[in-house]
């Protein structure tokens, strides 16, 4: 059986599976210029009447660079609605109307190739991630000469000298070539390809692929109007072979290329294996791909801790003996992932936690029908299944309705939305770090809680409240006995004494006070004979000759202008009423000496 990098009709990246047959898989993405009257994507069959029934879906996701970094102002489309992202890329998308089984997303930004993703929508909120290249230019050549365009492996494009415009016109003039491959052992291409592996055969019928290797050509005149090559001029392509494919890759494959406005590949033409490299006729630029079709069921698992909690964020692999590229994918907020695996095939499923380090191994199959597996229970061990949950407010103290939260940890960030003023985030963490940080931002008022550390105490990790306050560099909140938030974001003043330090703010006759003897990173106790002690003016004096557990995270201890993070909850008995209350809060402070 071939080993290859294929994708399914999948749930993307922070809600996304790939699967993979004896080969590996790939997530999907629309890149490509698809214009003309040739256009093959205007000729298609059936297809779309497998994809059922128009329902609305809720969508949240992320449209980044090649450097994985937050694209600012692209404009992402689905269906008759369009947002624009934000600082970090980040995008919501309510109601979008969609097909119960198909979904898509088309993103555009200047100065960048088109993209876009494909999904199998879920009833929750669907989470996608969507990477764009730059639209670097290769080469310039001019119209009426023949001129060949190469990269340093080998990847190239004959082009002709015909072109025509976006009105399908003769073009006479400069143009800049725009050309790309993505190589099917690369990790990047699971972020980039266009849409999803999922196509339409020379018969109108659903396929699903198995790609050895992809290529992205895109013509521009010099004020950025995109052209196109003149169909009834062929161009050539050449695709590189990966060597671990070379034996195994077939003398003669089909081309697909890529519709970026139906969101899904469409069969055209066939290419043929010449050394190391798959040449092949085309006659429009696109996306296109050198791809193998295969036989797939529908597949579904979850992910659950061993208490029986969701694992969301959680990374699975599916892989068989004979592949030398394992698809992946990541889990969803209900710790589910779905998508299509090769039919008739042994395969190994393994959960993984952020280190890459395995907490879950299995073999499975061969399915001859759709099936639900598992669930997958992951074991306690070296790696921890970790819950960090919390409440998020506007600058003017009341829930947020309309904002996410970023964590970021082990190299990875996730991002929660929030919708009720509360967020949780499920991982799987991993020995070699605990540390994480988590930002806030509020999109209806436009306002960020800046970054804060925090270091887990699993198995839930509680933020307590974040507030968004863009003007305010630092603060203290906290609330007793689910009375309203008190927060203090002036007059703050952090001072190390000796080993120790302290934090206090009074503004009128509200104060804050917390002393420690201690200034290493970790976990405290209240107490006067104990490293921590802290005064609050409803509480006055927290007498220790009455129940106190108020537990204390020390995140951070910056030097002089860094930031201090720490966060407390626990109970305490009030001395006036003798009555257990609860506390909890965090600061995150500026330290003056």
């Amino acid at each position: 059986m071939k080993t290859l990098r294929l994708l399914f009709v999948a749930l993307l990246a922070f809600n996304f599976f790939i699967t993979s047959c004896s080969k590996a898989d790939d997530f999907g993405h629309d890149d490509g210029i698809q214009m003309g009257d040739d256009d093959p994507g205007d000729n298609s069959g059936n297809l779309e009447q497998n994809f059922g029934s128009t329902i609305s879906r809720d969508f949240f996701g992320q449209v980044v660079d090649e450097n994985g970094d937050g694209l600012q102002g692209a404009t992402v489309k689905i269906g008759a609605q369009n947002v624009a992202t934000d600082e970090n890329g980040i995008f919501f998308i309510e109601n979008a109307s969609v097909k119960e089984r198909f979904a898509y997303l088309k993103v555009s930004k200047q100065g960048y190739v088109s993209g876009g993703r494909a999904v199998h929508p879920t009833d929750g909120t669907n989470r996608v991630k969507i990477m764009l290249l730059t639209a670097d230019v290769t080469a310039t050549v001019s119209s009426g000469t023949p001129e060949t365009v190469s990269l340093g492996n080998g990847t190239s494009v004959n082009l002709p000298g015909a072109y025509i415009d976006e009105n399908g016109n003769p073009y006479n003039g400069t143009v800049k070539v725009i050309l790309n491959y993505l190589d099917p052992a690369a990790s990047s291409i699971f972020d980039v390809m266009p849409g999803m592996l999922f196509a339409e055969d020379e018969n109108g019928d659903e396929a699903y692929l198995e790609t050895y290797g992809m290529i992205s050509v895109e013509l521009r005149d010099l004020g950025g109007n995109e052209l196109n090559i003149d169909p009834n001029n062929p161009a050539e392509l050449k695709f590189p072979l990966d060597a671990n494919l070379m034996g195994v890759a077939p003398s003669t494959i089909p081309l697909w290329s890529f519709n970026e406005d139906k969101g899904y590949w469409i069969e055209d033409g066939t290419a043929q294996l010449q050394g190391n490299m798959y040449v092949g006729e085309v006659t429009h630029f696109s996306f296109w791909n050198c791809d193998a079709p295969f036989p797939v069921v529908d597949f579904c698992t979850t992910v659950l801790d061993n208490n029986g909690n969701p694992l969301s964020n959680t990374v699975v692999l599916i892989s068989t003996p004979t592949t030398p590229y394992s698809s992946t994918g990541i889990t969803d907020q209900n710790g589910q992932v779905c998508g299509k695996v090769a039919s008739g095939v042994v395969m190994t499923i393994e959960v993984k936690d952020l280190c890459g380090n395995p907490v879950f191994s299995t073999s499975m199959g061969p399915f001859a029908a759709a099936t639900t597996y598992g669930p997958i229970i992951v074991p306690p061990g070296s790696s921890t299944s970790e819950q960090v949950i919390g409440n998020f407010n506007e600058c003017t103290n009341v829930p947020v309705t309309n904002g996410y939260v970023i964590l970021e940890y082990g190299g990875s960030t996730f991002f929660e939305n929030v919708t009720s003023g509360t967020f949780n985030v499920n991982l799987i963490s991993c020995p070699a770090s605990n540390v994480f940080t988590v930002e806030a931002v509020d999109t209806s008022n436009l306002q960020s809680s800046g970054i804060v550390n925090y270091t887990f105490t699993s198995p839930v990790t509680n933020l307590g409240t974040i507030t968004a306050c863009n003007a305010v560099t630092e603060y203290i909140e906290y609330t007793i006995a689910g009375n309203p938030q008190k927060v203090f974001v002036s007059n703050i003043n952090v001072e190390q004494y000796g080993t120790g330090f302290s934090v206090y703010s009074q503004v009128g006759g509200d104060f804050f006070y917390l002393g420690s003897s201690d200034a290493t990173l970790g976990t405290y106790t209240h107490g006067y004979a104990g490293p921590m002690e802290m005064n609050l003016q409803e509480v006055l004096d927290i007498d220790t000759g009455l129940p106190v557990n108020i537990t204390f995270q020390l995140n951070a201890y910056g030097p002089v202008g860094g930031y201090v993070d720490l966060t407390f909850s626990g109970t305490y008995t009030d001395y006036s009423t003798n009555t257990l209350e609860t506390v909890s809060g965090s600061l995150h402070v500026i330290r003056d000496f």
